[in-house]
């Protein structure tokens, strides 16, 4: 099974378990809860994708690759990166802001910048049409009709290399599951579903001729998401997040200087670690829990 499947699966057996995890916390160390706060955070991902069927369709040609494999494309750690305002956002990162409307229920918006690449050398079905008046390529022009050719960079390079990019607004539920006995430290769950635009930034190579497009918005995608995090002083936390989607891209952009266009499905599953920290906008926000005093003599 693939990864982005055991992925939804995981998520969604894990957000049905939230509400008995929670109801088994003695609400004493439970953790507070969170209304009328903003969050923020900020984290980097790695992206694992199944095999989608991809259109392509511009001058002289009109074909699609089926079942083609692609990877994400990680920055390896590099201080000078990672660490730096002017360079940070190089790697595949992530990026949210949300509000606790009601007690320990949020909205938020962000961005997640996943990169994708179909891998530079596989055999590939094709089917379809490259017209071979208009590209002197033998072994790759004619008509297809569910035939294997070795896809690498000498035929066509394919990727969303500045961004496979998520813009997505989302649900979010909040179960604090454990708090330490002073309240500054605390583990909460967090079940998120989403729902936004996909803006991927493509970059086309087609028989050596390269294209570099602008970013476009060429569909949209859903999601579910849960995760876990350590909150620290009732101010900071570090955050675990594992999120499993589906997204239509129905008119990707492969030469910004002509009709050339491009459609596929893709379905991913994507895991990030950020950091983030809270800002309550009223005294009740960041309250912490409070224990019931015991009864004694009776």
């Amino acid at each position: 099974m693939a990864t982005p499947m055991r992925g939804t699966i995981f998520l969604v057996v894990f957000m049905l378990l939230m509400p008995p995890l929670r109801a088994q916390v003695n609400a004493a160390h439970r953790g507070r809860d969170w209304e009328k706060a903003l969050y923020f955070t900020w984290g980097y991902n790695r992206a694992y994708y199944n095999t989608s069927n991809l259109h392509l369709q511009g001058p002289g040609f009109d074909f699609t690759l089926h079942d083609a494999k692609a990877v994400d494309m990680p920055e390896p750690w590099n201080p000078s990166v990672y660490l730096s305002p002017t360079r940070l956002t190089i790697p595949q990162f992530n990026l949210r802001i949300g509000y606790y409307f009601k007690s320990n229920w949020a909205i938020s918006a962000g961005w997640d910048h996943m990169k994708y690449r179909l891998i530079t050398t596989q055999l590939v079905q094709v089917s379809g049409f490259i017209d071979p008046e208009v590209y002197d390529y033998p072994d790759y022009t004619g008509t297809f009709n569910h035939d294997y050719v070795l896809y690498n960079r000498g035929f066509m390079d394919f990727h969303h290399s500045d961004g496979l990019n998520f813009i997505r607004l989302a649900l979010e539920r909040r179960a604090p599951v454990w708090s330490s006995l002073n309240g500054n430290f605390e583990l909460a769950l967090n079940g998120v579903a989403s729902v936004g635009l996909m803006l991927p930034w493509t970059d086309f190579t087609f028989f050596g001729t390269h294209f570099r497009n602008r970013p476009h918005v060429a569909g949209y995608g859903l999601s579910l998401g849960a995760g876990i995090r350590l909150e620290c002083f009732g101010a900071v936390f570090l955050q675990g997040h594992a999120q499993s989607g589906w997204t239509h891209l129905g008119d990707i952009m492969l030469q910004e200087n002509t009709n050339a266009r491009g459609r596929q499905n893709i379905s991913f599953f994507e895991r990030s670690f950020a950091f983030g920290f809270y800002v309550p906008l009223s005294k009740r926000a960041d309250a912490p829990p409070t224990s019931t005093p015991s009864r004694s003599g009776q």
